[in-house]
């Protein structure tokens, strides 16, 4: 039994526990422990430190953990190691590809920046075999161009499958789509085939573009496979291409169970590649036409009765036509949609687009009539043929020509313009063409919903390359590489990050925490390990005291679905 005594040194009365024990009939000392004077006694009581800590280190502790858990859960570096095989010496290319994805889901930095980034996280102690000059950028290049687009591939395919027949994720439906990031590639850049300009979506069509194909599952938005391709290549080239390999990776998964339905944009469209889904019995599509190619169906009055509202709340406010037609030589289901916010959406903009229009073309008149006055007599004189060619850029935006009536005349070598709005026009396009969609598929089995709610998950994957191309925490920039093998690496690594992401998202999701994307990033990037360091008068060595800082609610059930606590110190 325990019992407190005090010893009296000096003149000051010193407290100590301990507990004896009786050997041979004597007492015996078992243990004791300092306790110190009364006052610090009393202090401690009171919940009073006993020491200020000497400094204090902050870690990133939420968001890689998630990561890493998820990594480990997925087996991901034993996967990437086991096709990536090295001697058995410093990082595996396993763990440099898994502290890439982590960083480029949290906080993507250059390699040279790589080792402070990851010096103020936790994963410094969950892989302490990694040094400052292991994680070196000449380091990690050295493993990296060991690396060719087969294994590459080979690997991805390995890890999709594990996790495909470990998790639950749904086949049932997927979509694609392509992207295109912006480089600092220089143009005469000769080691490079990759990087080429292009219609930029970013709008840096001045720059080098690489292209990026992603096949996405609807549900759970799980990348399933993913290209690298050259910035100038057309969107539908690659589809075509890319399909093949997709088909030829997933057919066997897909053998014995439902059809997998594939959503693609209209960029993809063309009669070879809806074809190979006709010589692929595992597949279905859901597509799209424009709508100004097909005049028979977006005729149709927006209020005619053929358009019939849809009861599926998520389907609040639109109608929907049902009709077979033969596209690209295929019979085809066809759902013309009418949808009101997308018409209040579409005419806002037209209305826009006339007015600038009419304030360019104001601009053009004013000049012509400055001439003739005479306010205007430098510079060279307007032609009929010079002022239709600038009345044609004006104009060229969508529906701009029917819509905006021009007349250029010219008598006794003096210049008219003359423009008005075709009102009927605008009345039959508003009425016609302007908030309707023309659905396309193959899958005639599914209701007219069906098809449409499939057919708007599309903005989903839209939505997944705008967390790559996000400045705070997205996957893709920056980029500082310029050979081919380097550009394919870095878009495995980003693919890597976004397949962490989608299965850090799918488990909290599961857990019943609502949140968006952005909302979970940034209650993970908020959890941090505080480690106080306090002097220590009987060793050399300061004590480390290990404290999470303040959680709320939602972070609490963050860092137990992650099993935070097994990263956190054990000092």
């Amino acid at each position: 039994m325990a019992y407190l005594t005090r010893k009296k040194i000096k003149g000051i009365t010193y407290y100590y526990v301990e507990e004896t024990e009786r050997i041979n009939g004597k007492p015996r000392r078992k243990w004791q422990k300092y306790l110190g004077p009364l006052h610090k006694i009393l202090e401690a009581v009171e919940g009073k430190p006993c020491s200020q800590p000497l400094y204090a280190e902050i870690l990133q502790l939420g968001a890689p953990a998630a990561y890493l858990q998820i990594s480990k859960e997925t087996d991901m570096m034993n996967i990437l190691d086991s096709v990536f095989s090295k001697r058995k010496q410093g990082v595996s290319v396993g763990l440099y590809l898994i502290i890439a994805a982590i960083n480029r889901g949290i906080d993507g930095v250059s390699k040279r920046s790589m080792w402070n980034w990851f010096n103020n996280t936790i994963l410094t102690r969950a892989f302490p075999n990694v040094t400052r000059e292991s994680l070196s950028s000449q380091r990690f290049w050295d493993n990296m161009s060991k690396l060719n687009e087969d294994k590459i591939r080979s690997a991805w395919m390995k890890l999709v499958n594990y996790i495909l027949d470990t998790e639950d994720i749904d086949l049932s439906c997927a979509t694609y789509d392509g992207t295109n990031f912006y480089t600092i590639i220089g143009s005469f850049n000769q080691r490079c085939n990759i990087a080429k300009r292009g219609k930029n979506k970013q709008g840096r069509s001045d720059l080098k573009q690489v292209n990026y194909a992603l096949f996405c599952t609807r549900k759970d938005q799980f990348p399933l496979y993913f290209d690298v391709y050259e910035g100038n290549r057309h969107d539908s080239k690659e589809f075509r291409q890319v399909l093949e390999k997709f088909f030829e990776f997933y057919k066997g998964r897909l053998s014995n169970r439902e059809k997998m339905t594939l959503i693609f944009d209209k960029g993809n469209n063309s009669e070879e590649n809806i074809n190979k889904f006709s010589d692929n019995e595992c597949f279905n599509f859901v597509g799209s036409v424009k709508v100004d190619d097909h005049k028979d169906l977006s005729n149709i009055s927006n209020r005619s009765k053929l358009l019939k509202e849809q009861s599926h709340p998520s389907l609040e406010g639109v109608k929907a036509y049902r009709t077979k037609k033969k596209i690209y030589g295929k019979n085809l289901t066809i759902i013309v949609s009418f949808n009101e916010n997308l018409y209040t959406a579409q005419v806002q903009s037209i209305e826009n687009e006339i007015k600038k229009c009419f304030e360019r073309l104001s601009e053009v008149k004013r000049k012509i009539e400055d001439r003739i006055s005479g306010k205007i007599t430098k510079g060279k004189k307007p032609t009929k043929e010079s002022v239709k060619s600038n009345v044609k850029r004006i104009l060229s935006g969508q529906h701009m020509k029917k819509l905006i009536k021009t007349t250029i005349s010219e008598r006794n070598g003096i210049l008219r313009l003359s423009y008005k709005l075709e009102e009927e026009e605008f009345s039959n396009l508003s009425d016609t063409c302007l908030g309707k969609n023309i659905i396309m598929t193959n899958n005639h089995e599914w209701s007219t919903e069906e098809i449409i709610l499939s057919y708007r998950s599309q903005y989903e994957i839209e939505d997944t390359f705008s967390q790559m191309k996000g400045r705070k925490s997205g996957t893709w920039l920056p980029m500082y590489h310029w050979t081919d093998r380097m550009i394919f690496v870095h878009g495995f690594y980003c693919s890597l990050s976004v397949l962490l992401r989608s299965l850090i998202m799918k488990k909290v999701k599961e857990s019943s925490l609502k949140m968006s994307i952005n909302k979970l990033n940034e209650k993970l990037f908020d959890i941090r390990e505080v480690l106080n360091i306090f002097p220590n008068k009987q060793k050399k060595e300061p004590v480390c005291q290990s404290v999470v800082s303040y959680m709320d609610e939602e972070q609490k059930k963050l860092f137990d679905i992650f099993q935070m606590k097994q990263y956190l110190s054990e000092e």
